[in-house]
């Protein structure tokens, strides 16, 4: 399992004011990208008797990274009683067609759970690199990894990249760096219990 270190934040503003700020700060877009998520999980699971991490720990997702990857993954999150994430990794299995894929997770006795679409902007300035997503088209967020593919960084703890993210007032929410995206899109959904 590859292990990795990541925040993300939800965002205060609209894209156009963030954006506004992020090039004020000298950030300059780096690359664009769309992203499908299909939460897939087991029919025999009673969502009715887990917590919304209990159940997204049990998910798996096919991915379709429009016009670059598509995998199968398995997201691996440990959480600290507060619910920051204290750990976490991911498995990841290239596949050639998301459709097959769907199709094969049925077959093995898997339902799609909710989608998720992540329009992904990603932004560096000499310093820090971070990743501006639209999710779902009605949520914004901004993610910060520990390893950055357009600057020479890599970040050596949490407490780094919310430091790094802190110093260039972005209208973010600061109470909390955890934010888990499919949680939010899990509440959001009619129906599932």
């Amino acid at each position: 399992m590859k292990m990795e270190m990541e925040i993300t934040v939800l965002v205060k503003s609209d894209y156009n004011t963030l954006k506004e700020e992020l090039h004020k700060n000298n950030f300059v877009k780096k690359e664009e990208y769309e992203l499908n998520d299909y939460y897939m999980i087991r029919n025999d699971i009673d969502l009715s008797k887990l917590s919304k991490l209990e159940i997204l720990k049990n998910c798996i997702l096919v991915r379709d990274i429009v016009n670059i990857k598509k995998e199968l993954l398995y997201k691996y999150k440990k959480y600290a009683s507060n619910g920051d994430i204290i750990e976490q990794g991911k498995i990841e299995c290239p596949i050639t067609d998301i459709n097959k894929a769907l199709e094969f997770m049925e077959a093995i006795n898997y339902r799609k759970l909710f989608k998720i679409y992540d329009k992904c902007i990603v932004y560096a300035n000499d310093e820090t690199e971070l990743i501006v997503q639209l999710v779902n088209n009605n949520h914004i967020f901004i993610e910060m990894e520990s390893c950055c593919d357009y600057i020479n960084k890599k970040y050596e703890s949490i407490q780094e990249l919310k430091e790094d993210l802190l110093r260039y007032n972005l209208p973010i929410d600061t109470s909390n760096f955890f934010v888990k995206k499919a949680e939010i899109v899990l509440s959001e959904q009619d129906k599932l219990f």
